[in-house]
């Protein structure tokens, strides 16, 4: 928590300097446009790991000033570490000098980069497991070719592990997330 909120304070002057009323911003409304941020995906206290670290990227093609679609792909620190990848989508609602909020989605599979650690049981195989994410966000505006931008959103995941019982061969169990999401990143173009 005291990294993310570091970060933030960090942020703040940043975002403060991109608001001058003097910025002649490049207009590009069509072409490859790559989101990457860190963040927090943040659970209830009862949960083991509270705030979860997230970096992702994002590679979209931008059709016109309101869509764009691409593919999404990072890596997680939940009790195993996870590679996402899936497709994703954006609506924007473009304002002045390349600002905007828009709302984003994407979905797919999360790849297991490691086997679970479960206290005393033997672990025969971690698997990945879907997600979803639903966000909306603020894109400022600079005077570069890249943006800053906030996001909050939803994030949902699974994934599966096996472990072997001393009564039965296997047991196959599931386990999901529920997060509150946090990012900030820059949009390159």
């Amino acid at each position: 928590m005291k990294q993310i909120l570091l970060l933030f304070l960090w942020l703040i002057p940043m975002l403060a300097l991109t608001q001058n009323e003097a910025i002649e911003a490049p207009v590009k409304s069509k072409g490859y446009y790559n989101y990457t941020s860190i963040g927090s995906l943040i659970g209830s206290k009862n949960d083991l790991k509270t705030y979860i670290t997230s970096i992702i990227m994002e590679h979209n093609y931008q059709f016109n000033k309101h869509f764009s679609t691409g593919i999404v792909t990072g890596v997680e620190w939940f009790d195993v570490t996870v590679m996402p990848i899936g497709p994703n989508v954006k609506v924007l609602f473009p304002g002045e000098k390349q600002s905007s909020f828009y709302w984003g989605a994407s979905g797919g599979y999360a790849i297991a980069l490691e086997d679970m650690d479960f206290g005393n049981y033997e672990i025969i195989d971690t698997k990945g497991g879907t997600f979803f994410n639903s966000e909306i966000g603020y894109v400022f505006p600079t005077k570069q070719h890249f943006n800053l931008f906030i996001a909050i959103g939803y994030r949902y995941h699974e994934f599966a592990f096996v472990r072997s019982d001393w009564r039965l061969n296997e047991v196959e169990r599931k386990t999901s997330y529920n997060r509150f999401s946090i990012r900030l990143g820059v949009r390159v173009f």
